[in-house]
């Protein structure tokens, strides 16, 4: 019962949609240790530049952070709002202007970065619907500032794009998310506030076919750069479920061989049962007993066992199965679908265990059983 209540969670983790497009999309990383601010914001401007050529690639961005990593949560405050009571936290990422393209993040209100949002154009901010939630709730959002501490200046907000989940798919911390623009970075802080860039590429195709060609334009701007953690996207999504993977697999494997051997034991004892009562057997048959009622007599006999053992699990499931309940997700640990579910495959195993016995009864010719004795 558990194996399958954690199938069926894991199913259900598979099925959530992140709020971006993990197909198609390669990731690798970028370590920078320039000290000059402007070589180092040419250095990216031609790395996108030059990876946008190359041929399958539709898009190119970089990043400070991703989905599935880790992430900074620097407070804010709302710029004309009561402090304290309009701080809040969120998750901050300093995004190139086609971020949100490239990692296909939905904008729902306002517009995105553009290439006139330079670092002499005013500061402006793109925030997700669950900031909006919490901090707009009654209000439009567009036009208001968002302030990074109390002295900073504010950054206007121009759009809202949809909320993706930041830590994994199961969703279980919901943080805020607002993205600051790569282009609009100081110089005097950009060395030390991107240490590492993530260099993202959507391609037509399989985007591992294209990290030797991208590694190949990072190399031709600079020779000892260091690239590490190249992955897909759908490769980091993939390995944020393997806990909860694991866990299933290990349950499941248990599970199968605890079936297996009930299986075993119920045919052993129905075979060892028929062997027993051939004589009995034999004088049915003699006096005019169908095949089939020698059928259902040995069937019988076993689905009564096979029945109550089932029932006696699916009472002590409904307590044991809560211990798995922190493993589980949008899934109760009395789902009523699993346990039918199960109890149905066990009663189908036991009825296939006490069938090939039965079926070896009706084969017993009643001349030979009364002779043997």
């Amino acid at each position: 019962m558990g194996a399958g209540l954690l199938i069926q969670s894991f199913r259900r983790v598979l099925q959530v949609d992140p709020g971006f497009k993990a197909q198609n999309l390669l990731t690798m990383q970028v370590s920078v240790n320039n000290p000059d601010g402007q070589q180092v914001a040419n250095f990216f401007d031609q790395l996108q530049q030059g990876v946008r050529s190359l041929p399958g690639v539709k898009s190119v961005a970089v990043s400070n952070g991703l989905p599935f990593g880790t992430a900074n949560h620097p407070g804010f405050f709302i710029e004309g709002g009561q402090i304290p009571d309009n701080k809040g936290s969120g998750i901050r990422y300093t995004v190139s202007p086609d971020y949100f393209q490239t990692m296909g993040i939905e904008l729902i209100r306002g517009r995105l970065f553009t290439a006139q949002d330079s670092r002499d154009s005013p500061q402006v901010i793109v925030i997700d619907e669950m900031l909006v939630r919490k901090h707009f709730p009654s209000e439009d959002a567009l036009g208001k500032r968002l302030k990074q501490s109390k002295d900073s200046p504010g950054l206007e907000i121009v759009g809202v794009v949809r909320h993706v989940e930041p830590y994994g798919l199961d969703g279980h911390e919901q943080v805020s998310q607002f993205y600051t623009n790569f282009n609009q970075t100081s110089l005097r802080t950009l060395p030390n506030s991107v240490r590492r860039i993530n260099l993202l590429t959507r391609t037509d195709g399989d985007p591992l076919s294209l990290a030797s060609a991208v590694r190949g334009q990072i190399a031709a701007l600079n020779k000892d750069q260091a690239v590490f953690n190249v992955s897909t996207m759908e490769e980091i999504v993939w390995q944020s479920v393997a806990p909860r993977r694991f866990s299933m697999l290990l349950l499941t494997v248990f599970a199968f061989v605890a079936m297996a051997l009930a299986s075993l034991g119920i045919y052993g004892m129905m075979s060892y049962a028929v062997a027993q009562h051939t004589r009995e057997i034999g004088v049915r048959m003699a006096l005019g007993a169908k095949r089939g009622n020698v059928l259902r007599l040995v069937i019988g006999q076993g689905m009564k066992l096979a029945v109550a053992g089932v029932a006696l699990g699916l009472v002590a499931s409904v307590v044991l199965t809560r211990t798995i309940r922190s493993l589980l997700f949008s899934v109760s640990s009395t789902d009523l679908a699993t346990f039918a579910a199960t109890a149905l495959l066990l009663t189908f195993v036991a009825l296939l265990a006490c069938w090939i016995p039965a079926r070896r009864a009706t084969k017993v010719d009643p001349i030979e059983a009364l002779r043997c004795e």
